[in-house]
Parts: structure tokens; C-alpha cells; sequence
């Protein structure tokens, strides 16, 4: 039975359920980090296929297991990136609207920007080398995602991997640095 049949109104057991888990696991794990480019969230879309196909035992009408099983796989995949992508663009969105206003509200007050670069370079030193490398390439030296892959050898899904995950380090300090920037101005500290 090469793909496996589920109609609708079958009863997914345990076992059953335990058997498609064991059989397909590793083929959607490596197409997830094909895709996504990262373990853990290639592991929590594997996983989220499964939850899924758990959830809806009692509503599949499924012809061919292996079919759906890569379908839902590529698509999550695919969503990740997407969500990834718009976390990325929204935390870059969000750092230059609090330049420009800082800019235009505190004219006199440079030191915040030094606090915000400050930040950054101590964040970006704790980061892996090949993390620290990627992201300088592109904000430094004004690289695409596909010049710094032909340049690393890397591909351009690893590249913003490494982009993803230097943005979301940088978005945790400028947070803590925001935060603390505005209980000092508005008089809570």
C-alpha cells in the first residue's frame, strides 16, 4: 500500500496513528529543513502536521497518505517562512519609525541612538560567527540574500536563517533598551 488510504469515517487509532507517525516522520523532517532551514522549526512544523492530521481523524478523506502528509509538510513550511518573514520586516518597519522619532522628539539627545548601537554590537557579538557574518554582509555591506549565499556557499533559505535569527536577538535587546529608555523619560524609574 504505497501511499495508504484513510476514508472518511475510518477510525484512526493509536497504532495506526503511531505507524504513519514512524513511517513518515523523518521524510517531513527533511523536507521542512530543506525548507525552513532550521531544526527546531523544522521539528514544530513536523509536529504540527501530525497534531493536525490527529484533529482531523474523524473528518479525512484521505487517498493517499504519503500525498498529504508532504502537502501539509510543504505548506507549513512554506507559512513559517511567510510569518517569519513578516516578523522580520515588522521589527526593521518598527526600528526606523523610533529613529525617526527620536530624531525629530529629541534633537538634543543623541545618547539613546548610541544606547540602540551600543546595544546592537554587543548583541551581534554574542551571536554565532557565521550569524554575525551574514547579517553584517547585508547591513554593512548592502548584500542580497543571494550575493552573500554565492559568497558564504551557503543557500539562500541558510542565509535567512542566519538573517531571521540575528533579527530576533536584535528585537529582544531593543526591546529591553526601549523599555528601559521610556521608564527613564516618562519618570518611573
Amino acid at each position: 500500500m504505497p501511499g495508504g488510504i484513510l476514508r472518511q469515517g475510518f477510525y484512526m487509532d493509536d497504532a495506526f496513528f503511531r505507524s504513519i507517525y514512524e513511517r513518515y516522520w523523518s521524510r517531513l523532517y527533511s523536507i521542512c529543513y530543506f525548507t525552513i532551514g532550521s531544526r527546531e522549526a523544522a521539528e514544530d512544523t513536523v509536529t504540527e502536521v501530525f497534531i493536525s492530521l490527529w484533529n482531523h481523524r474523524d473528518h479525512a478523506a484521505i487517498e493517499n497518505m504519503e500525498h498529504y502528509l508532504v502537502r501539509a509538510a510543504k505548506n507549513l513550511s512554506l507559512k513559517h517562512l511567510i510569518r517569519q518573514r513578516k516578523q522580520d520586516q515588522a521589527l526593521l518597519h518598527m526600528v526606523d519609525i523610533l529613529q525617526d522619532h527620536h530624531r525629530h522628539s529629541h534633537p538634543d539627545r543623541p545618547l539613546h541612538m548610541k544606547e540602540i548601537r551600543a546595544m546592537a554590537h554587543s548583541t551581534l557579538a554574542t551571536l554565532p560567527e557565521k550569524t554575525r557574518e551574514i547579517f553584517l554582509l547585508n547591513r554593512e555591506q548592502g548584500l542580497t540574500y543571494q550575493q552573500i549565499a554565492e559568497r558564504t556557499g551557503l543557500s539562500v533559505k541558510s542565509v535567512e536563517y542566519h538573517m531571521s535569527r540575528a533579527l530576533r536577538a536584535l528585537s529582544q535587546s531593543l526591546l529591553v533598551v526601549l523599555l528601559e529608555f521610556s521608564c527613564h523619560h516618562s519618570g518611573t524609574i
